[in-house]
């Protein structure tokens, strides 16, 4: 398999910054997991609260175990239809695609030429 295959298909299936790690890229490799991995924790404890708090909810017995009651709920404590949330997600996939072409750009630019 191809270097450039190699490195873009681990940036996209494995995590943003694995194409780096294996170009020895260390503080490019740093710079894209960390920042990747801060946006992804602040999403999921943004999900993971605010789901919770609907959880507390219908175990008090005001919110309804229907799927409508629980789906509006949802709804409105902004774990559906989020704004916030929406941004963080279109910025984390824009870090995951700028990550693999980047490290596909340079694996083709430490690629030796094959020209006769």
């Amino acid at each position: 398999m191809k270097q450039t295959t190699k490195v873009t298909l681990f940036s996209l299936l494995i995590f943003p910054g694995a194409g780096h790690l294996l170009l020895k890229k260390y503080a490019i490799a740093l710079g894209f997991i960390a920042s990747f991995a801060y946006l992804l924790l602040g999403f999921v404890k943004d999900i993971l609260t605010k789901s919770q708090q609907v959880i507390d909810s219908i175990m008090r017995g005001e919110v309804s175990m229907e799927i409508s009651a629980i789906q509006q709920a949802l709804v409105d404590q902004g774990v559906i239809d989020n704004p916030q949330l929406a941004t963080s997600g279109y910025l984390m996939l824009f870090i995951w695609g700028l990550a693999a072409f980047d490290a596909y750009r340079i694996a083709k630019k430490n690629q030796p030429d094959n020209i006769s």
